[in-house]
């Protein structure tokens, strides 16, 4: 059985662009992870930012990890994890859909296993 400095090693943690405005951050390579993890820190919201968390299998063409392929609605500052599993991807990344007031910043670091 693997030790668990092994395990860690395993794993990759990949820190992603921080978003000031709509967009897409750079790929964090995940290479058939069954298992993501999102942790997103958002500073100096004023009502809501709205983001989407996106996987690729080829780096190309990126689709809604959420199931219902719905977006997620952030209302306060401070920093929350969101894990899915059950999804093999190569890439992930984040997109900022909607910045509802104030001019908040969205950093975001990925962990796969």
């Amino acid at each position: 059985m693997p030790s668990a400095d092994e395990r860690l090693q395993s794993k990759q943690f990949v820190t992603l662009d921080t978003l000031t405005a709509v967009g897409v951050t750079e790929n964090g390579l995940s290479y058939g992870a069954q298992a993501i993890t999102y942790q997103v820190t958002v500073a100096t919201i004023a009502t809501s930012v709205v983001i989407r968390f996106e996987g690729s299998l080829d780096g190309v063409d990126y689709f809604n990890l959420n199931e219902d392929l719905t977006d997620t609605t952030i209302t306060a500052d401070g920093t929350t994890g969101y894990c899915l599993n059950g999804c093999p991807i190569n890439y992930a990344r984040l997109r900022l859909v909607t910045i509802n007031g104030g001019s908040p910043s969205v950093a975001t670091v990925i962990g796969a296993g």
